[in-house]
């Protein structure tokens, strides 16, 4: 479990940032307005609604480390592509399959805390995750916007996709020991 929140606060760290600041990767990164920006948007959209659909038939239970930490190393890539292409349909795609890992590792997640964690813990267990979770999107929307107007969105998108792969790297060989 202790695994399993720090590879859930490395993702924050980069969720915060990259989420936040997708409008501004849309404006000054892919030159785009906000009709193709809520494009983006629902591309995510998609992928997180077709993941769940996918994963019911193909998978007989989800609460294996590949779907809880793989979707990190899925995400991160995603936020790579965004950082290196400034192509709009390179954008879509890649966001869609953002949502699809997102959503997938969203369910595996909340699969796995439900089944790990004793009734009598359970909310707290939940809590704490909730806190390690939203304190470092906080710390990563203040530090993202900052490295933003530093350095460029597309140091953001660099960051948060090393971040991402960090995390779904420390849950898979903690898995794998």
């Amino acid at each position: 479990m202790s695994v399993l929140a720090g590879a859930q606060g490395l993702a924050a760290l980069s969720a915060g940032a990259t989420s936040a600041l997708l409008v501004v990767l849309a404006e000054d990164h892919l030159k785009v307005g906000p009709g193709r920006f809520g494009m983006l948007i629902a591309a995510i959209g998609i992928g997180a609604g077709f993941a769940p659909l996918v994963l019911q038939h193909l998978v007989d239970d989800v609460r294996q480390p590949r779907f809880l930490f793989g979707p990190y190393l899925l995400r991160g890539a995603v936020d790579l592509v965004l950082a290196a292409s400034r192509n709009f349909a390179v954008a879509l795609g890649a966001l869609a399959i953002y949502g699809v890992a997102t959503s997938t590792g969203n369910i595996t997640y909340n699969s796995v805390l439900q089944a790990s964690v004793p009734d009598r813990l359970r909310g707290r267990v939940l809590a704490f995750y909730d806190v390690v979770w939203q304190t470092a999107r906080l710390v990563s929307i203040g530090l993202g916007g900052i490295t933003a107007d530093r350095y460029g969105i597309a140091a953001v998108y660099w960051i948060g996709g090393a971040l991402l792969v960090a995390a779904g790297t420390l849950g898979l060989s903690a898995a794998l020991r």
